[in-house]
């Protein structure tokens, strides 16, 4: 970005016949002070990260989707901006058009579920058919499947050419042709499979799911950011006035701190009037509105804090 800039800065300098000092110097103020300006307001690089789910389970409401919520919390936590969560069945042509739309647009893409023993756990083949690729499988995969299933008295062990139920069990070991394994957590035998370098594929068991994510995520995050990428930083203000009122305020606060990377949130809250307790209620819940200040820059957004509570009679509520 400098380097377009200055170059441009050395091409409007170039001296004619019609310039004169005076005016070479104006111009050079201004172009440095737009480059200035324009390398202090942009926003630091953030890898840009989606969230794919799989599972009918989902969609008909039979389980709680809280990976993605894990996802999308460690993702701030690290400055990863997620900007997709999508819900897919188990049908082959609504997870491979996901994965493969997703990988275009993002720099991270993670999946949770679908990579069980039984016939709905398509995951790894329904990825494999997205790419082009074969299934193969992992003999490093089925090798510690078999010595951990071992030492906890697992009967049907998996093996590609066994038993009906052996061969239910080695497909978990069955991944799209080429893929990168990684084995986060040493204890378990189940391995993040990577596929088109940006595709991160992860079992949907929840605690599984959160293991799996704290040892791997961190690790992924420093290894693709090209400089240090900083964590978000979010406060919270809590209002009782209205919408209506607090709309025209965070209209001109957005204008003016979304140069830095800040976005403002509204969120109103309902409380039923016969639960309102004047004499031991939290702040939190004496507040009509919550706003949230979500960015990079701190020193900012704690600036936008402090305008929103003298602007608005706001004030503050601890995070989560």
């Amino acid at each position: 970005m400098s380097g377009c800039r200055w170059i441009w800065c050395r091409q409007a300098l170039l001296p004619t016949a019609a310039t004169d000092a005076a005016s070479r110097c104006r111009v050079l103020r201004r172009a440095l002070s737009t480059a200035a300006v324009s390398l202090h307001t942009q926003p630091s690089h953030s890898l840009k990260a989606a969230f794919c789910v799989i599972g009918d389970e989902i969609l008909n409401g039979k389980v709680l989707d809280v990976n993605s919520h894990l996802f999308a919390k460690r993702c701030f936590e690290l400055g990863v901006e997620v900007d997709k969560i999508e819900v897919v069945p188990d049908t082959y042509d609504a997870i491979s058009l996901s994965v493969r739309q997703l990988s275009r647009s993002h720099d991270v893409v993670f999946t949770s579920g679908g990579l069980g023993p039984t016939h709905d756990d398509i995951t790894y083949s329904a990825v494999a058919k997205a790419f082009g690729r074969e299934l193969q499988y992992s003999q490093e995969t089925l090798e510690r499947m078999r010595r951990i299933m071992k030492d906890r008295g697992i009967q049907h062990l998996p093996d590609p050419h066994g038993s009906p139920e052996q061969v239910a069990c080695a497909r978990m070991a069955l991944f799209p042709a080429g893929s990168q394994l990684a084995y986060p957590c040493g204890e378990l035998w189940v391995p993040v499979v990577r596929v088109e370098q940006n595709i991160h594929i992860f079992p949907g068991i929840p605690k599984l799911f959160e293991r799996l994510v704290d040892a791997y995520l961190p690790k992924l995050v420093t290894n693709l950011s090209k400089t240090s990428i900083l964590a978000f930083s979010r406060v919270l203000v809590g209002t009782w006035a209205r919408e209506s009122v607090i709309a025209p305020v965070l209209t001109r606060l957005q204008e003016r701190y979304g140069r830095y990377g800040i976005r403002l949130g509204s969120y109103p809250t309902w409380t039923p009037e016969d639960q309102h307790d004047s004499n031991s209620r939290s702040k939190a819940s004496r507040a009509m509105v919550v706003l949230s200040v979500v960015g990079k820059d701190k020193a900012r957004v704690e600036s936008c804090r402090l305008e929103l509570c003298k602007l608005l009679g706001g004030f503050d509520i601890p995070p989560e």
